[in-house]
């Protein structure tokens, strides 16, 4: 069995006996063997999810661009800037937060025509990539769209 899927059997398996034991802790007396023995179940599987998402977490960064600059998301491609997302990203579902808390596209490396790059940069990313990575502002030519 794959670690996800047994992740994924653990958890079902938390939600279909938790009622059970929480009926069963909730009863009088508190019974310390019972929080005892739910507490290290509870501790276990956070702690493997918790692990499992940190390696998800290094695979979704390795294939980020190098530079950390990703564009948002929105409906018109010209108009987008990119953001800085660097390696420490929040995401939410396929969407990563910038730093400046823009909505980026998953974008996987840099395309051939070095598109991320032809996007102008965000002023807020800039300044706050600066103060957090010591990254150096784009002048601002080379960072315009062409």
């Amino acid at each position: 069995m794959d670690p996800d899927h047994a992740l994924l059997t653990r958890l079902r398996d938390l939600a279909e006996t938790l009622p059970g034991d929480l009926a069963w802790l909730t009863g009088p007396p508190l019974r310390a063997d019972g929080l005892r023995d739910l507490g290290e179940r509870l501790s276990c599987l956070g702690a493997d999810l918790i692990s499992r998402a940190g390696v998800l977490d290094e695979i979704a960064a390795a294939r980020l661009p190098a530079h950390g600059w990703i564009p948002e998301c929105g409906p018109e491609p010209r108009r987008r800037l990119s953001h800085y997302v660097g390696r420490g990203e929040v995401r939410l579902g396929l969407i990563y937060f910038a730093s400046c808390g823009a909505g980026c596209f998953p974008f996987y490396g840099t395309d051939p025509a070095g598109r991320t790059e032809r996007h102008e940069r965000c002023e807020k990313c800039v300044k706050e990539a600066y103060r957090l990575m010591s990254v150096p502002p784009a002048p601002r030519d080379s960072a315009r769209s062409s």
